[in-house]
């Protein structure tokens, strides 16, 4: 059991170490694709969430016919 709670302390560590290596960007961007990557983001935020409420509203209707 040890072995396995190792294992996973080992890549969560792997992950925050990533994580601090990458926190600050190397490369100087424009303002134009800043804003790109901010509308990037908030697209495939909206996108989760309407797959979110599509799965949800089917499992109700599915549940409660």
């Amino acid at each position: 059991m040890n072995g396995i709670l190792d294992g996973f302390r080992d890549f969560f560590q792997a992950i925050r170490e990533i994580n601090q290596k990458y926190k600050t960007p190397r490369i100087k961007t424009t303002r134009m694709v800043t804003i790109s990557l901010l509308m990037l983001r908030i697209y495939l935020i909206a996108m989760l969430l309407l797959l979110l409420y599509t799965f949800i509203s089917t499992v109700v209707h599915q549940i409660i016919p």
